[in-house]
């Protein structure tokens, strides 16, 4: 007889994670995942067997590894260590070094995402129309106080 293969080691469930699994994989907090998860174009799918119940969010395995190695992510990393020392600072009454280190924040581009994204010019005009038509959805909204859209 053979080893006895464990639940959700092998099969569909073996090749999706739920948000939260994705997340402690990752070690980052859920704003960062959601900003990541956007700015790559990376979106939740449905597999055929909800191993962990429907009620979850899952995330394909190959999609959460893509995430893991996006500069990205070093970005988001060093900027919360920053803001750290800058609060440390700040609540020590170091005002010289707070300022120091304000100024000094750590910055991140999104252009190799773009590029990533759209290889080429006529790629990004295709996707133009998208953007065209949330804009005239907006301008269609009407500006009210008490549906609080100010436009």
């Amino acid at each position: 007889m053979g080893k006895e293969i464990k639940k959700g080691k092998k099969g569909s469930a073996a090749e999706y994670l739920t948000r939260s699994q994705a997340i402690r994989k990752m070690q980052v907090t859920l704003t960062d995942f959601r900003r990541l998860c956007i700015l790559k174009g990376v979106f939740p799918r449905e597999p055929k067997k909800k191993f962990k119940g429907s009620d979850k969010t899952y995330y394909h395995k190959k999609d959460v590894q893509y995430l893991l190695h996006d500069q990205l992510l070093d970005k988001f990393r060093s900027i919360k260590i920053h803001m750290k020392k800058y609060r440390k600072a700040l609540h020590r009454g170091e005002k010289s070094t707070a300022k120091r280190l304000i100024h000094s924040k750590p910055t991140y581009t999104l252009h190799y995402i773009l590029k990533e994204r759209y290889p080429t010019f006529p790629d990004a005009l295709r996707d133009l129309d998208d953007a065209l038509t949330l804009c005239t959805l907006f301008a269609s909204f009407p500006a009210h106080e008490l549906s609080l859209i100010h436009i």
